[in-house]
């Protein structure tokens, strides 16, 4: 037969006598498993927070290094959008100058197309017609040209009764610049010219130049357009 324990608590009491307490080997047993029970509780709860203080520590450290990559991220960002704001700005001003440009180019196209531009290259007398359409006559030096007095296309060289030649020059604005005169022309019909473009080449025998503006159609006085210093 096995062996049988037994605790036995002897308690003096405090009038001096001693009382027995007896505990079995069935109760020591349930008490050990009891205290078992609860010592592996305490050591798994005890290793249960050790991990998780452990996994808190690496997610709060987790979250600090993801932090400061938002940070250094976001000053990237910051600093590229500033850079991005500065070339944003230059190519506002750039687009701006362009468009001025071109405005004034375009501008400047067309005023250069208006008939305003003096016919002879140097200077010359001039006076007015007086029969027929509005025509001012010019008597240019030998050895001068007569010019275009604005930009446009030759819409034809032809025979002029009393003059001989005449050029008319269609400055695509509704403006048309007629030229008379008794020399040999030097452009061809469809041909795009110049502002200053020579037309004719004076000679003795050609000095006299008649010019005439037409406006949509309608002959309109020439000196309300001539530059006399241009």
């Amino acid at each position: 037969m096995g062996r049988k324990y037994a605790l036995i608590m002897v308690v003096e009491k405090k009038d001096g006598t001693i009382k027995k307490h007896t505990i079995g080997q069935r109760a020591m047993e349930v008490a050990a498993v009891v205290l078992f029970v609860a010592v592996v509780g305490i050591v798994c709860r005890f290793v249960y927070d050790a991990i998780s203080l452990q996994n808190a520590r690496k997610e709060i450290i987790e979250q600090i290094i993801t932090i400061n990559d938002l940070t250094d991220e976001n000053e990237a960002l910051s600093v590229e959008n500033s850079t991005l704001s500065d070339k944003i700005a230059v190519l506002g001003e750039t687009v701006t100058r362009k468009a001025e440009e071109e405005d004034a180019i375009s501008l400047q196209i067309i005023e250069n197309a208006l008939p305003k531009g003096f016919p002879i290259s140097s200077s010359a007398a001039m006076e007015k017609a007086t029969e027929g359409e509005p025509m001012v006559v010019f008597t240019a030096a030998n050895g001068s040209n007569v010019v275009t007095s604005g930009t446009g296309t030759v819409v034809s060289v032809g025979v002029d009764e009393t003059y001989g030649t005449r050029v008319v020059l269609d400055h695509g604005n509704g403006y048309q610049s007629i030229y008379r005169n008794g020399g040999n022309a030097l452009v061809k019909d469809g041909q795009t010219l110049g502002k200053g473009y020579i037309l004719f080449t004076v000679g003795k025998d050609n000095q006299k130049l008649g010019y005439q503006i037409m406006q949509n159609n309608e002959f309109v006085d020439p000196e309300l357009f001539i530059e006399i210093n241009g």
